[in-house]
């Protein structure tokens, strides 16, 4: 990588870290490039050459925890929801816990769920519109999305492993069809 990317890649890097700084005591729909600048401590050229707006600096940060998530992520030959997805990704958000936490207290937790969702569907692949399938999609989407935010919050007293195991226990009481 040469210099010029490596640079942008720091400044990239410290407006995103001060974007999550703001997490929690400004809404980041409010938050000024201004701001953004003067905790980042980067100059405000160099915002607008890798930015447009605030709003394309949270997408950068989406961006960055999928790129993460799917980096690691094992094959699911085992399954979707076999206990091996279900450890990698509780053991994913553990480790990216701050994260999540900061965008659930920006009030972006549509998006983080949005995320999680498009993770499921990229590792599943696009279903028909018409498919019911689809559903199931969604609603393990959403089940592990609200168990992720409960354990987050409450400081994950549990092990990943215990987590896998109770959303799978959870899970298995859900008659397949």
């Amino acid at each position: 990588m040469d210099k010029r990317k490596i640079a942008n890649q720091k400044v990239k890097d410290r407006l995103f870290a001060a974007l999550i700084e703001f997490a929690g005591s400004k809404d980041w729909s409010r938050l000024t490039v201004t701001e953004l600048i003067e905790q980042s401590g980067v100059a405000r050229a160099s915002f607008y050459r890798n930015f447009k707006s605030v709003e394309e600096l949270v997408d950068y940060g989406i961006q960055q925890i999928a790129l993460q998530y799917h980096t690691g992520k094992p094959s699911p030959e085992n399954g979707f929801y076999s206990r091996e997805m279900m450890l990698y990704k509780f053991r994913f958000y553990k480790e990216y816990a701050d994260l999540v936490l900061a965008f659930h207290r920006a009030k972006m937790a549509t998006t983080l769920l949005d995320v999680i969702t498009d993770c499921e569907i990229d590792a599943r692949g696009d279903m028909p519109v018409n498919s019911i399938a689809k559903y199931e999609l969604y609603y393990f989407s959403g089940a592990f999305y609200n168990m992720l935010l409960c354990w987050l919050e409450s400081g994950m007293r549990e092990s990943p492993e215990e987590m896998a195991e109770e959303f799978l226990r959870i899970a298995d009481r859900v008659p397949s069809s």
